[in-house]
């Protein structure tokens, strides 16, 4: 199962069939493994002697939802590159999943509740009122065990908030019980 748009280019370099054939089973590999998709992967060789510490550069551009993740790596040979930028890149999707899922710590001081304000399933984001009556924006990535197609005006939540660019807005929400 691959992304749904992958692109493999060269720079000063021929894609050699066995290298697209890598890529695409690495990709595959991790698509599997994650529950978010990558939706758009851009992987690019680069050929030529103008590296410093190496005469090949891959790069590897992944779109998950709510993130883009970037892989840089030179060294001398394509093919043990391809399984080192595809390595960490496995590690950065595993950081991201972990966070999406909060298998990171969260403080339980920063938990706080509220009530589902407004919500806006076409555009796939709502508000929460919080107890002091503050309005606070969360999207629908934001959202753990539950679906947002099913949330409703007035459901209870627990959110742990940021400050985003136009004010608070939640990093998860989940459902109360």
């Amino acid at each position: 199962m691959l992304p749904l748009n992958i692109f493999i280019e060269g720079q000063n370099i021929e894609i050699l069939p066995e290298w697209k054939e890598k890529i695409e089973e690495e990709l595959t590999r991790l698509q599997k493994r994650y529950n978010d998709p990558i939706v758009n992967a851009r992987v690019e060789l680069i050929g030529g002697g103008r590296h410093r510490q190496g005469q090949f550069e891959i790069r590897i551009i992944a779109a998950v939802p709510g993130n883009t993740l970037t892989v840089t790596r030179q060294g001398e040979l394509v093919s043990p590159l391809i399984i080192e930028a595809f390595d960490v890149l496995d590690r950065r999707l595993q950081e991201t999943s972990d966070t999406r899922q909060q298998r990171v710590k969260t403080h339980p001081e920063n938990t706080i509740l509220g009530k589902i304000a407004r919500i806006f399933p076409d555009e796939d984001f709502g508000f929460i009122e919080t107890a002091d009556g503050e309005e606070v924006y969360f999207h629908a990535h934001a959202l753990k065990k539950g679906n947002f197609d099913k949330l409703q005006v007035g459901h209870k939540v627990k959110l742990a908030l940021e400050e985003g660019l136009k004010g608070p807005q939640a990093v998860w929400v989940r459902l109360q019980d």
